[in-house]
């Protein structure tokens, strides 16, 4: 037992007033083991109640949220309890970080505005994982919020790190809603003379046809202006899966233009006359 307490003892560091003993080693691993076995076992937790209730996306979204929420917690704690565990004064501890926010403050502002950012997405939940959000025209799913950046899947299968404080202060367009249930359009113009009310059933038609458009609400079209070449008119359309907007409206404009070929109706293109003026 003497020999177990005199191994424990044994000082590994000694500093000044400082000094670290293999037993305050010990302590932190075992800490560190402590952290990494608690957030793993709030995972599990998580998971197995998502899977039990099976809900929507939006509140699976929304949980893994808070359980990065209390992960971070967790990290803070169990930082804590080693700092303490090793004898050293958190007043110090604080004071050091004090001074070093004073002085690389500046340099690390937008760092700083991400950490707060990402504090403020947790905790708000504006923003969950599994949202589909629209950055800069690009659009992805979220896949994973983390302190200072956040991740983000394309359609193109490319994962985007973005940082949190564009997310909280820039337009960033949230398409994901808790009905899921979205509006888009596909604009068209056609030949002047055209039958505007032949023009309207077809475009509504087009619609009817596509097995993603939503029944409800039902779908409009808006005869929108006379343009210079075209009569333009806009086909408003509900979606349940966001995700798939561009291949609707893939879509739409190739029923669209089979409709019109079939029915004699013309898309026009831009035309110009030029007079030549011999002198």
């Amino acid at each position: 037992m003497k020999y177990i307490e005199h191994v424990l003892e044994f000082e590994l560091i000694k500093i000044a007033n400082f000094s670290l003993s293999v037993y305050n080693l010990f302590i932190v691993v075992f800490i560190f083991f402590a952290v990494k076995g608690a957030n793993h076992s709030i995972d599990l937790l998580i998971k197995k109640r998502l899977e039990r209730d099976g809900v929507n996306d939006f509140v699976e979204g929304r949980s893994k949220s808070l359980t990065q929420i209390f992960k971070y917690i967790i990290y803070i704690l169990g930082f804590a309890i080693a700092i303490n565990s090793l004898g050293i004064d958190m007043n110090f501890i604080i004071g050091v970080f004090a001074a070093l926010g004073l002085g690389i403050g500046f340099a690390l502002q937008d760092v700083f505005k991400d950490l707060i950012s990402g504090i403020i997405i947790l905790f708000e939940g504006n923003v969950s994982v599994g949202d589909i959000l629209e950055v800069d025209g690009i659009i992805g799913t979220v896949k994973e919020i983390k302190l200072r950046t956040s991740l983000v899947r394309t359609r193109d299968g490319i994962y985007i790190v973005v940082p949190n404080n564009r997310i909280v202060n820039e337009k960033v367009i949230n398409w994901s809603t808790n009905t899921k249930i979205t509006r888009f359009s596909v604009a068209v113009g056609v030949a002047y003379g055209s039958d505007v009310e032949k023009v309207k059933k077809l475009l509504l038609q087009s619609v009817a046809d596509n097995e993603i458009v939503s029944k409800r609400p039902t779908s409009t079209v808006f005869f929108k202006d006379f343009g210079d070449s075209a009569l333009q008119f806009e086909l408003h359309y509900w979606i349940l899966d966001t995700w798939k907007t561009e291949i609707v409206k893939s879509d739409l404009r190739f029923a669209i233009d089979k409709l019109f070929r079939e029915n004699d109706i013309q898309i026009p293109f831009p035309q110009r006359d030029v007079h030549l003026i011999q002198q």
